[in-house]
């Protein structure tokens, strides 16, 4: 059974789907958070619903730990477990493909968790190349991607977003636009490429067996229709995107739901 995407905003029908849900999977940037700023009325959405909420989030620049702590500063307490984030997933991935030689290409606290993982780490002839959202990208660096991928290496992508959401309407790339820049230059073999985060379904259903339900009893609530909408779409979970922004549409929730 194929989803549904609701409406952009609390109106009666998505309101009435929205509280008959038996759960939420929450997007993080851009959705409840910019730029790791609690967005106020997601804020009082959280409270509400933490116990029935995971987090599910193609954020690769972060640990379960960052998001807790900051919900824990808001007044939110969630369990690790209630925070599935693409960047960790494909940590764990890279673990369990063995004692390949891997390269990670990521900011360096992501990096001190791959070795806290047990990753192989070893930037030089690589048999696996792991791309994360990784801020000190440089032509050294795709240059030692592509030259590794072409020599045969397989490449675990946290995520394919090119872009998410900062403060003041800034874009901020993200690890899609690095995943596009190698693909200009070299030929991907699907057989070699694995793409962890939304849209794939991975994420989503760890988050539904957190929460102990079938993908058609949650609503996904994200930013991304590429993403987050499409991704729910295809496991037949209805999908609410945060239009005309985040702030608005969880205000309305909380209007809707009369949450204090």
């Amino acid at each position: 059974m194929m989803g549904r995407a609701l409406v952009s905003r609390a109106t009666e029908p998505a309101a009435e789907t929205l509280a008959a849900a038996r759960g939420f999977l929450l997007d993080w940037d851009g959705c409840c958070a910019v730029d790791n700023l609690l967005v106020p009325s997601a804020v009082s959405f959280l409270k509400a619903n933490r116990s029935r909420t995971v987090i599910v989030s193609n954020n690769s620049s972060n640990t379960p730990e960052d998001f807790l702590r900051i919900l824990f500063k808001a007044g939110i307490e969630m369990r690790a477990e209630q925070v599935i984030l693409a960047g960790v997933e494909a940590l764990h991935r890279a673990a369990e493909a063995g004692p390949a030689r891997t390269w990670v290409l990521c900011d360096p606290r992501m990096k001190f968790l791959a070795r806290r993982l047990g990753v192989s780490l070893e930037a030089e002839a690589p048999e696996l190349v792991v791309l994360l959202r990784d801020t000190r990208f440089t032509y050294p660096r795709l240059e030692k991607a592509i030259n590794a991928v072409a020599g045969g290496a397989r490449l675990i992508v946290s995520n394919p977003d090119v872009t998410h959401p900062g403060r003041g309407r800034k874009i901020r790339p993200e690890t899609g636009a690095l995943l596009a820049a190698i693909r200009a230059c070299v030929t991907l073999p699907e057989a070699k490429l694995e793409i962890i985060g939304k849209p794939n379904a991975a994420l989503f259903l760890k988050g539904c067996s957190v929460l102990g339900e079938e993908p058609s009893s949650l609503v996904m609530i994200g930013d991304n229709p590429a993403t987050d909408i499409a991704g729910a779409e295809a496991l037949g979970m209805c999908a609410c995107l945060v239009a005309p922004s985040p702030e608005l549409f969880f205000r309305s929730l909380v209007q809707a739901f009369k949450i204090a």
